[in-house]
């Protein structure tokens, strides 16, 4: 069964019909192809339309030897980069997930128009799906949805964000994942549901929104990360704050990892991301994905006897007290 929506293609062009096409995914992604199925497409989030088209115009408007390499914003596709490319002797191509067209001028303008004429996509902004609250026992985000919420840790929402943006390239997924005694469990069990259950409540979500939970997950993780940075100051002597920040940190994980096989190297991974994530100069998307990242490391990488105190460091310091 496909998992096509909508199909669109432009109208008469100087050229004929345009050979691209554009559709939206019950995912609710973006697909752009030529005599392919789902598998051969360049695919992209359906907020990087007008993004996509922007660079598409630049395209068209440069003569020759031009390129311009573009990084997805949304974890879909069998890649993470656009490439829209002009040859000396004026071929026009466009690179990605694998993927390789070759257009027209004229059919790269009319590409732009289908991108920038979509039609609307219903979706609740991320701010309804994810809220911060008030740090409470570690608890300082609340995921909701259909009359449905539940209280989350910053390393919980992490691996939520982690679990759902590796669903959403599936047919079909299962994840349980236990942190500190609590069950989380993030399925999709079709292309239009998915659930996320924390401990004993169910919260639903449809395709649609999906992207916008991500988005509230990301958005929710910095919120909380930006209160601790702003905690530590910007005055004269914030630097020493946050080099006593980072330090205790790692002080705290070697108590945890104490003479095991991994204490060096989870010391040092914990400490040298810390750096990153408070450092008063980093940028907003930086601190998240770092952020992200260390949980994953923990997750994935760390022996399971240490990760529950691991986790249960990194959601105190990270949070507000």
């Amino acid at each position: 069964m496909t998992n096509t929506t909508v199909f669109f293609r432009s109208s008469q062009s100087r050229t004929g019909l345009i050979t691209m096409y554009v559709k939206i995914r019950r995912d609710g992604a973006l697909g752009i192809g030529r005599a392919t199925d789902a598998t051969g497409e360049i695919t992209i989030g359906y907020g990087e339309a007008h993004m996509v088209a922007a660079a598409l115009e630049k395209l068209a408007q440069t003569a020759r030897n031009y390129r311009q390499l573009y990084h997805k914003t949304t974890d879909v596709g069998a890649g993470n980069k656009i490439q829209f490319e002009r040859a000396e002797d004026g071929t026009i191509t466009i690179t990605g997930d694998k993927q390789q067209y070759f257009l027209t001028e004229q059919e790269v303008r009319d590409l732009a128009k289908l991108l920038k004429s979509l039609p609307p996509v219903e979706v609740a902004p991320a701010s309804d799906f994810v809220q911060k609250m008030r740090p409470e026992n570690g608890f300082c985000l609340t995921i909701m949805n259909g009359g449905q919420s539940a209280k989350v840790r910053i390393t919980e929402a992490a691996l939520i964000k982690t679990a759902i943006a590796s669903s959403v390239d599936s047919r079909y997924y299962m994840e349980r994942i236990f942190v500190d005694g609590r069950k989380i469990i993030v399925n999709r069990s079709s292309d239009l549901k998915w659930a996320i259950g924390i401990d004993d409540t169910e919260i639903k979500f449809t395709a649609f929104e999906i992207e916008a939970l991500m988005a509230g997950l990301e958005n929710g993780i910095l919120d909380v990360l930006m209160d601790v940075v702003k905690s530590l100051g910007s005055d004269k002597i914030s630097d020493i704050r946050i080099k006593s920040q980072i330090q205790r940190i790692e002080q705290e994980t070697a108590k945890i990892v104490k003479d095991t096989k991994q204490a060096k190297a989870v010391t040092k991974q914990i400490s040298k991301t810390a750096k990153k994530i408070l450092a008063s100069s980093a940028d907003a998307d930086v601190r998240t994905q770092e952020f992200i990242n260390l949980v994953n490391y923990i997750q994935a990488k760390v022996d399971r006897k240490l990760t529950d105190s691991l986790f249960r460091l990194i959601a105190q310091e990270f949070v507000t007290r």
